[in-house]
């Protein structure tokens, strides 16, 4: 059905799968001096932001250049509270929101944004043939829509009680009318009614802003006139971590995320970052019933014999930690899950081995074990980068002592979300991704159910049953039972979290606020 993701990674984090408030501290600087007037901003990405269109896309690097073309109708400040964005008032339970547009909002081609067009967001979402990357995760499959636009007011209604209803259908970026009529026409332009306009575009290579006239209904009264904010704003794609922090270093850019050594060579000139805690990398299991992980006990003796803090090392360059949550860290912080990496099945080669022989399956005198005349064969599919071909072809090393047939294939992060999340597309049997969020009920598409988010197959009864108490709550109420549920999902080793890393965006010659996303009305140029 639905082909989406989560990363909500760290801003610039390659493949992450962005559908949360990512926050850091709203007014987080690097610089605090002379306010610039119709400046430039320059961004530097780590991946092309593919399909411009935000209702089908959740990456990160999407997200980010988004933002500029697209509002949403709240936002949250760093203590997780909402505050006026479209909407200027709203109201809401777990099965009911509702929210008063701003008056005078105009997309980027004039026409007004009405109650009806934003209702019709939601209902063009919740069309299955639409895929929309928010079906399922922040938007209930079976909300439905209503608009009066006398009043200027939109409701959503949902029979499944969601404890974060609010908070998730309130952070949708929504489109204007033109770009629902024919999505396919703004897979590299803007129809939205953010503060920029998308005036140059050079796939792979690079995307240029200009900021628009007549805005003024952004958050803390920002408007097209607010001083300090970027004339024009250009994001650049550098794949390579070294070359970003290069430019970073010489003052060529503006923004950059940036991880290991880079990340220490550039704190070491007092660079300051928007920072949070995130897994680079967590592994997922295939569990469909024609790969060899739908035997439980082939991913318990993977995730047996991977030494994740040996691993997080080698991928955080020696700064890596083991993973609290498969919530990220940070501010806002919902739920405080602090301990998940305790439930991961203990490193024991020895172990994973017996395992293995335990449930029949033989070394052969290849080398490769095998059961019922079927090879221990796996494709393991990853995010490439030279710290993860560095981890992964050591942790692949490891599996064909253990008996196991390793085939690596490093793809950039559109390919292997494509391969993930396309339907009927399950040529994988471990998978490097990272799913995350502030939010613990926009995951449970992808660790439950039967729509192609739940692209590994995963079926945890344990999980399951613990989501459906949370879901009976309101807000950080139901944590407990959220945590609950996470355990299960590593204890079972349905997903292996590898660790946690510091995931920084440096910044320089400029102030932002961060919500998901360096937001974009909040960015204030000085010298």
């Amino acid at each position: 059905m639905n082909k989406k993701l989560i990363p909500c990674a760290a801003i610039f984090a390659a493949g992450a799968l962005a559908l949360s408030s990512c926050g850091s501290s709203p007014g987080e600087t690097a610089s605090s001096g002379k306010i610039v007037t119709d400046g430039t901003l320059k961004f530097t990405g780590t991946t092309d932001p593919g399909n411009l269109f935000p209702l089908v896309n959740p990456s990160s690097d999407g997200k980010q250049v988004m933002a500029f073309g697209y509002d949403s109708l709240i936002s949250l400040d760093r203590d997780g509270k909402l505050r006026p964005y479209l909407a200027e008032s709203w109201t809401a339970t777990t099965t009911e929101a509702s929210f008063t547009l701003k008056s005078g909002i105009t997309c980027n081609d004039g026409s007004e944004l009405t109650a009806q067009t934003v209702a019709d967001n939601f209902t063009w979402i919740t069309d299955e043939k639409n895929n929309s990357s928010e079906l399922g995760a922040t938007v209930p499959e079976d909300l439905k829509a209503t608009a009066d636009n006398a009043t200027r007011r939109v409701t959503l209604t949902s029979t499944t009680p969601s404890p974060f209803l609010i908070e998730n259908v309130g952070r949708v970026s929504i489109a204007c009318s033109a770009a629902l009529k024919d999505p396919s026409k703004f897979a590299g332009a803007f129809g939205g009614t953010g503060l920029y306009n998308l005036t140059d575009v050079k796939p792979g290579e690079s995307y240029t802003m200009t900021r628009r006239s007549g805005y003024s209904w952004g958050p803390e009264g920002t408007t097209s006139e607010t001083p300090g904010l970027p004339k024009s704003v250009v994001i650049t794609v550098v794949n390579d971590n070294t070359t970003r922090a290069n430019l970073l270093a010489s003052g060529s850019t503006n923004a950059a995320y940036v991880t290991g050594a880079d990340a220490r060579r550039l704190n070491a000139l007092n660079m300051k970052g928007l920072s949070i805690q995130l897994a680079p990398s967590e592994l997922f299991f295939n569990q469909r019933s024609s790969r060899v992980n739908s035997d439980p006990a082939v991913k318990k003796a993977l995730v047996q014999s991977t030494n994740t803090s040996e691993i997080i090392d080698i991928l955080a360059g020696g700064k890596g930690s083991p993973a609290q949550s498969l919530l990220i860290g940070g501010e806002p912080r919902i739920c405080t899950l602090d301990d998940v990496y305790k439930s991961i099945p203990a490193f024991d080669v020895n172990a994973a081995a017996k395992t293995l022989d335990d449930a029949g399956w033989k070394m052969s005198d290849d080398g490769v074990r095998s059961k019922d005349d079927q090879k221990l064969a796996i494709t393991f599919v990853y995010r490439a980068g030279a710290e993860k071909d560095a981890a992964f072809e050591h942790q692949a090393d490891v599996w064909k002592k253990l008996g196991v047939a390793v085939t690596l294939k490093s793809a950039d992060a559109p390919t292997i979300i494509d391969m993930l999340f396309t339907p009927g597309s399950s040529d994988w049997d471990v998978a490097d991704m990272n799913v995350s969020n502030y939010f613990p009920s926009v995951l449970v598409p992808y660790f439950s159910g039967e729509t192609s988010n739940n692209f590994s197959n995963i079926q945890n009864p344990t999980y399951n049953k613990n989501v459906a108490a949370a879901m009976k709550t309101v807000g950080v109420a139901g944590c407990p039972e959220w945590q609950a549920a996470e355990r299960a999902l590593v204890s079972d080793a349905d997903v292996l979290p590898l660790g946690w890393t510091e995931n920084t965006v440096f910044i320089q010659g400029f102030t932002a606020s961060q919500s998901g996303v360096i937001d974009p009305w909040s960015i204030r140029l000085s010298e």
